[in-house]
Order: C-alpha cells, then sequence, then structure tokens
C-alpha cells in the first residue's frame, strides 16, 4: 500500500504505544500536517496520496480531513488502537477487505520520529497556536467558515525554512 495520511497517522500512534504517552486527535492531526511538511522539504516528494488526501485549513488550523474523520470518534480521548480501511477489492467470498495503514520507507519513519521527538511533547493546542503564527501556511490560506485547500508548495516552502534555522543552530 501507498503512504498516505492515515500510515502517518498510524506510525504516531504506535510510536504513542511505544512510550505509553497517549495521542489525543487533535494533537495527532497537527503532528501528522507537521511531519508532512518535513517529508515535503526534506524528501521533495508528499507522502501524501492525492487520490484522497488533501490538506485544508480549518479553525484550529491545518487539517488533512481523512485523518479528521478516522479519528474524530476519540473526541478529546486518548486513541486506542490505529485506524483501518476498506479496501476496493474483495475477498473471494465478497467479504470487503480491511487493511491498516503502515507507513513505509525508513526515511519516512525517520522523519516522523524527528517530529515526534521535537514535538511530541506539546499539547495539541500547543500545536494550534504554533501552527496558526504568522506566515505559517494555515495563516497564508485560513478563510474564516471555508475550508480553503492549502497547496503543497506553501508547505514544502514553509518548512524548508525550518529545516534551514535547524542547520543554521546545528552549525
Amino acid at each position: 500500500m501507498k503512504n498516505n495520511a492515515l500510515s502517518i497517522a498510524n506510525y504516531f500512534v504506535e510510536l504513542a504505544e511505544k512510550e505509553n504517552s497517549g495521542i489525543r486527535p487533535l494533537k495527532l492531526m497537527k503532528l501528522v500536517y507537521i511531519a508532512h511538511g518535513y517529508i515535503l522539504a526534506i524528501l521533495d516528494k508528499s507522502a501524501l496520496d492525492p487520490r484522497f488526501d488533501k490538506v485544508e485549513a480549518w479553525k484550529f488550523g491545518p487539517v488533512i480531513p481523512s485523518v479528521y474523520h478516522s479519528f474524530k470518534i476519540y473526541g478529546n480521548e486518548n486513541i486506542r488502537k490505529k485506524t483501518s480501511i476498506f479496501k476496493e477489492d474483495f475477498h473471494e467470498n465478497d467479504s470487503p477487505l480491511i487493511e491498516t495503514p503502515e507507513l513505509n520507507g525508513d526515511d519516512e519513519k525517520e522523519i516522523c520520529k524527528f517530529v515526534w521527538k521535537n514535538y511530541g511533547d506539546f499539547s495539541g493546542s500547543d500545536l494550534v497556536t504554533m501552527l496558526h503564527k504568522d506566515g505559517t501556511p494555515w495563516s497564508m490560506f485560513y478563510k474564516i467558515g471555508q475550508n480553503v485547500e492549502i497547496p503543497d508548495y506553501a508547505t514544502q516552502r514553509y518548512y524548508r525554512r525550518m529545516v534551514e534555522l535547524i542547520k543554521n543552530n546545528i552549525k
């Protein structure tokens, strides 16, 4: 299966489980977006599947609707398990195949681990505040009452600047 927003989300759920730290939907949505940004900036490719993943500017920051809808059942509680999806093809007995999206690619996993290490201690509301700052892709595209798409070029440009700042601070 190709990487997509749900495979990234499931990887963060797995990282949270390994540390017994728990993760709530708001925080998960923001971490998936941040990982998407760093993957665009570092690998020069999207880890999202353009067939059904896109980033939108919602009131509480950037949201990938597939992640929101897959985990909203948890409300403000910790997520208890990875999400699964129905596949398009069926078993021989015409029952649907259910698959749990898994993140493929060592580079993508390393970037997600970096995001977890550097952003995982923040709360969901802290991440919302961070992603609402002037100059963020959300701040450029958000319109009250509309879910405007945030194009990948804007996210990539922003996170390339973040990568440069990190590199400069290491020197």
